[in-house]
């Protein structure tokens, strides 16, 4: 565990406090996420991009879930 990159959860906080209330950033995590950290001054060190790509993968699923279960919903 001593060769591990610590992951910096106040990198991590600013980041989802950033997305939460600053619309350009957030969409911009969806269409250039390694963009849209460097414009914005973020430098994620291996384990903290795994982590953001893991929780985008992860969001982009449930909403495409979502949205096929709605409209396979509407048209039963």
């Amino acid at each position: 565990m001593e060769n591990m990159e610590e992951i910096r959860l106040e990198a991590l906080r600013a980041l989802t406090i950033l997305a939460v209330h600053d619309e350009q950033f957030r969409l911009g995590l969806w269409d250039d996420l390694d963009g849209t950290l460097e414009r914005y001054g973020f430098a994620l060190n291996d384990q903290e991009m795994a982590q953001v790509r893991n929780f985008v993968y992860a969001v982009r699923e449930s909403l495409d879930e979502d949205l096929f279960s709605g409209l396979t919903e509407a048209y039963r």
